[in-house]
């Protein structure tokens, strides 16, 4: 991994000053909770489908901002049918989890500099410290069990997904599509990210979408309205349509009773 080149070090960062606000005190909470089975109890509720349970077939995890959200959208849009993915929760407990039950684990990792300072330029209300303090705590955590899991790089994610979900297959003997890293298919990732950003309506969706419940088809349709509407009125059209007589010579024969 290519350290980023910044002005200062990780531990610079540790020092500077922690800001004592709800919003970080609600992070150090919950970041510490996330490594306890009894998250995974309070996530059912708060987010069922991002939790893995019996349906799920690949678990992808990481600390915030390091491209979650890219590596669930293009492994959706690489694949011919829905995969049941488990995802987003940044809690070590799912990560232990899914390699109890033996579903395939995808962890993604960023330089601490980055993850830290993207997040906390997210989260103004959380120090650096703190985050810093996360980061840490969740890869150790997740360090007993990382030989079985398939560890990718932020930079392997962002510049060649195929080849993460090609190791992905070899180790774990899935067949997953592969994701094909051309600047149309990054670009398309890309939109559906900010289409969720721009339209919180369609946040349901587009969380079903992510992790696997319904297809591609069905998020444009319910993205959409116009498109939805010509559908529907089609369909009317051609319901109300009358039967048309084909030629005698492409009749089907009578089955005999």
């Amino acid at each position: 991994m290519t350290p980023p080149e910044v002005a200062c070090t990780v531990d610079e960062m540790v020092q500077w000053p922690r800001r004592e606000t709800l919003e970080d005190l609600e992070w150090r909470l919950r970041t510490r909770w996330s490594e306890h089975r009894s998250y995974l109890t309070y996530s059912r509720y708060r987010h069922p489908l991002n939790v893995v349970d019996e349906t799920t077939q690949l678990v992808i995890e990481a600390f915030p901002r390091s491209a979650n959200t890219f590596a669930t959208v293009a492994f959706q849009l690489s694949q011919p049918a829905p995969v049941r993915v488990a995802h987003h929760l940044h809690a070590p407990a799912q990560v232990a989890a899914a390699v109890r039950r033996g579903i395939p684990v995808l962890v993604l990792v960023r330089h601490p500099r980055d993850a830290v300072t993207s997040q906390v330029i997210r989260s103004p209300g959380i120090s650096i410290p703190s985050a810093l303090s996360a980061y840490a705590r969740f890869h150790e955590r997740v360090a007993p069990v990382r030989t079985e899991c398939q560890i990718a790089t932020f930079e392997q994610v962002t510049d060649d997904f195929g080849s993460v979900i090609h190791a992905l297959n070899r180790r774990y003997g899935t067949n997953f599509g592969l994701f094909q890293h051309t600047s149309e298919a990054v670009a398309e990732v890309y939109r559906m990210i900010d289409e969720r950003a721009r339209e919180p309506r369609l946040g349901r969706a587009v969380a079903a979408y992510r992790s696997g419940v319904i297809a591609r088809a069905d998020l444009a349709l319910r993205s959409n309205a116009p498109s939805k509407r010509l559908v529907l009125e089609n369909l009317v059209m051609q319901l109300c349509e009358e039967p048309k007589v084909l030629p005698t010579e492409w009749q089907q024969e009578e089955l005999p009773v």
